[in-house]
């Protein structure tokens, strides 16, 4: 199958994937918001811009596809009421439209580790375990899971990635800035155990699911397989910038306080800020580790990246747009 459609295609991982697919001759139709930045797409993009409220233009747009990629999302959102709206309302009405559309024979959703939760005693999270999403971003992404689950009439996908860093991501920007100007910041006394996967190797995972039947109605987590510390990542990232950092270590009850400010002033701006009250119950858990072993059986997923490769990759794409 290789006419796909991708949601939230202008974003990190959408606008990847859509170059990755369009390398292996994929027919890739990109779906993005009205208004909305398409500087990380491909230049050779078939971009539609959408309002997912226009039932009849989706149906048109969906006709002759065979592959549905759900990527658009809310990570952050002022309150329940926006992640209801993004990413559970809006799932339902695209598993509607899929139901509906002949043509499409697979609908692919990606998902989050956050939607499984932190895991238990420094265990790796396997597909099977119970969820325990703490945050109202892996709530949201749970429901919509159990949507598709529940409502598809036709095979499903969802994959769980930890988190994602590479080319186009702002989050981790923001270390590498904070790195570069010789800072390193640590939260709590305690070492934090978590997983990461470089962009490509996420995307790869994604690909592997494409019309592929072990994949139907699965779930996968996707990681690089290796487990990292707060203090051996920025070591990676020392050794990225060719500098050095000054480490900082914040106690966790001052991270609620900030989180507060910036809360009340990100309402003040209409904006959401980066650490907010839902990000520090995150950072507070021990542990946010998965098990690989099961994308590993099924779709034979080998990571091509290494932590230091995808670093350095990153590195030089935030310095090639001015980003860094």
């Amino acid at each position: 199958m290789k006419k796909i459609i991708i949601t939230g295609a202008n974003g990190f991982i959408g606008s990847f994937l859509t170059k990755k697919l369009l390398e292996n001759d994929f027919e890739v139709t990109s779906l993005v918001r009205y208004g909305s930045n398409i500087d990380l797409l491909p230049e050779n993009s078939n971009i539609v811009f959408i309002d997912y409220d226009d039932e009849k233009k989706v149906q048109n747009v969906f006709q002759n596809k065979e592959i549905l990629i759900h990527c658009a999302a809310l990570t952050r959102a002022l309150n329940w009421d926006f992640f209801k709206t993004i990413n559970i309302d809006l799932t339902a009405k695209l598993v509607d439209s899929f139901n509906s559309t002949q043509s499409l024979k697979q609908f692919i959703f990606l998902s989050s580790q956050a939607a499984a939760g932190p895991s238990i005693e420094g265990e790796p999270l396997s597909e099977n375990d119970v969820e325990h999403p703490i945050s109202l971003y892996g709530k949201s992404k749970l429901e919509a899971e159990n949507i598709i689950k529940q409502k598809s009439e036709k095979p499903w996908t969802i994959i769980r990635p930890v988190s994602v860093f590479g080319p186009g991501d702002k989050d981790f920007l923001q270390v590498f800035k904070l790195v570069k100007h010789h800072l390193a910041l640590y939260i709590g006394s305690e070492e934090k155990l978590f997983n990461l996967i470089y962009i490509e190797d996420l995307v790869n995972v994604i690909i592997k699911t494409c019309g592929n039947r072990k994949a139907f109605q699965q779930i996968f987590f996707a990681s690089d397989n290796e487990v990292y510390t707060m203090e051996k990542f920025i070591d990676f990232l020392e050794q990225t910038l060719t500098t050095f950092t000054n480490p900082i270590r914040i106690p966790e009850f001052l991270l609620h306080y900030y989180a507060a400010l910036s809360e009340l002033l990100g309402k003040l701006n209409n904006k959401v800020p980066l650490i907010n009250k839902e990000k520090v119950a995150e950072l507070k858990k021990k542990f946010w580790l998965v098990s690989n072993e099961k994308v590993t059986n099924l779709l034979d997923f080998k990571p091509q990246f290494d932590i230091q490769e995808g670093l350095m990759i990153t590195f030089k794409w935030y310095k090639e747009k001015d980003w860094l």
